[in-house]
């Protein structure tokens, strides 16, 4: 009990300072407020998933992990419970619809590239033409480099979202086979039926491991996109 305090006046007086919740120092302040020494289960999976992250920054991003923590952290939960949400009757989230994934994954990339051009001034168009290339070669390798690193606006969206759409669909179309066999009013039919949602039952556990990978690569993929922002490769 005696730490247990003792954390919690830590903690309150960290809450208490002037903090920008915007800025690291900030978000961590809001972050620890009501934790215990001892975790209860919901402060031990809140742990679990920030020490997943925070360890995902630091093998993409390096030594400036810490800066980015608090947004790929914000990043990675927003995706996930929205993607495992999609799984609910009548329920639609922005990550189900590609045009919103697109829209997303396109300003991300858009604000890495005006950072990196802050960092690198003229350096950044070295991605355009790896080091050690042929210079006879340039009006090939620059289209191509071009097109594949703003791609990345495009490919990092449509992925997340056309791997969810995939899985519904099927789900979708073996929900609305299992109805017409039902309404076939046939015992046939109805054991028919029967299969169908039997086969709903892995599907939808499949489908929420794709939900939860799919955070993970979106999340991934921006980490290491974040680290082209400071250093050239």
């Amino acid at each position: 009990k005696k730490d247990e305090t003792s954390s919690e006046a830590v903690v309150s007086t960290q809450s208490t300072g002037k903090k920008d919740e915007t800025s690291s120092e900030g978000a961590l302040a809001v972050a620890v407020q009501g934790m215990r020494v001892v975790p209860t289960r919901t402060q031990a999976a809140k742990e679990m998933v920030s020490s997943f992250v925070q360890d995902l920054c630091k093998q993409n991003i390096g030594e400036d992990a810490f800066r980015y923590f608090p947004f790929a952290l914000g990043m990675f939960t927003t995706i996930g419970v929205c993607n495992v949400a999609n799984l609910l009757p009548y329920v639609e989230m922005p990550t189900q619809i590609i045009g919103c994934t697109v829209a997303m994954s396109a300003t991300i990339i858009g604000g890495l590239t005006i950072k990196c051009i802050q960092n690198h001034k003229l350096d950044f168009f070295s991605f355009f033409f790896p080091s050690g290339a042929p210079l006879v070669l340039a009006p090939l390798l620059v289209p191509i480099e071009m097109i594949s690193f703003f791609s990345r606006a495009i490919s990092l969206g449509v992925r997340l979202g056309a791997n969810l759409t995939a899985g519904h669909m099927i789900m979708h179309i073996i929900s609305d086979f299992a109805a017409q066999m039902i309404a076939s009013g046939t015992v046939a039919g109805s054991l028919g039926a029967v299969g169908c949602c039997a086969a709903l039952v892995p599907i939808t556990v499949l489908e929420m491991a794709v939900a939860c990978i799919q955070a993970y690569v979106f999340c991934m993929l921006t980490t290491m996109y974040l680290r082209d922002a400071h250093e050239l490769h």
